[in-house]
């Protein structure tokens, strides 16, 4: 069972108590138990803890927030303050919304003097080039025939069009945060940022991967087989890029 603590649930505890921490950011509509599985396997690794937004799962009753900021910080402000907060380094992924999440997320941690060593983007345009996409659509139909564009979402939440259709509510409240978002091209991390996508996503492509650049000193780009949710398909590679990051930045 999840632990249960506010903004943070812990589905699995790590191999070993000296695992560092790994953040992780769920998309756009997804509650926290999407990335179980994630959680299974990177726990061998890293003590996972995955943020639940308000507005879905066990949290359906609270209203969804209305900005990318908001929920960062809200995440932020629970994270500081609980056991996981352990005044030792830890890394951060997010997942298409989720990695602008975590980027303003990783913000505020460095902002208090908490040592993010590494930043893993998934899926995600660049903070600064969001306004160059096109908006999300609002009409019930076209949200549900642009998440089926995207291959879906996690099985758990959108095994079909009729549950997709429940989700409606905060998968319009995040698309709209999504889309009102901004960042400057000036605003950056210290924490290097490896992004990572699908090499057939109709929605982020290759240079909005590399435009992670205009955000930190340092970023590797990294390109799966397939769309955007190539992830169900790479878990395992995935978590060993997470690993393999981790490594390199507690030797460097």
């Amino acid at each position: 069972m999840p632990r249960i603590e506010g903004w943070l649930r812990q589905f699995h505890e790590p191999d070993s108590p000296d695992n560092m921490t790994l953040l992780v950011f769920p998309h756009a509509g997804a509650g926290a138990s999407a990335y179980r599985e994630f959680s299974r396997i990177l726990s061998a690794e890293f003590r996972v803890v995955v943020f639940q937004y308000p507005g879905r799962q066990d949290r359906a009753t609270e209203a969804s927030l209305n900005s990318l900021p908001e929920i960062a910080a809200g995440a932020f402000r629970d994270f500081s303050k609980s056991e996981h907060n352990r005044a030792a380094p830890l890394i951060a992924f997010g997942h298409s919304m989720g990695a602008l999440v975590a980027f303003e997320f990783v913000r505020i941690a460095e902002a208090n003097g908490i040592d993010v060593r590494h930043l893993t983007v998934s899926a995600a345009v660049a903070p600064s080039n969001v306004a160059t996409k096109p908006p999300h659509p609002k009409d019930d139909e076209k949200i549900l025939n642009h998440l089926a564009a995207l291959e879906g979402t996690d099985t758990d939440v959108f095994a079909s069009r009729e549950v997709m259709r429940l989700a409606l509510p905060v998968i319009k409240a995040d698309y709209n945060a999504f889309d009102a978002y901004s960042c400057a091209e000036g605003i950056k991390v210290a924490a290097p940022i490896h992004a990572i996508g699908g090499d057939s996503d109709p929605y982020i492509t290759l240079g909005d991967l590399y435009g992670w650049r205009k955000h930190t000193d340092t970023v590797k780009v990294t390109m799966f087989d397939g769309g955007h949710f190539y992830l169900k398909s790479h878990i395992d590679a995935v978590a060993e890029l997470l690993a393999a990051s981790a490594q390199c930045e507690q030797t460097a």
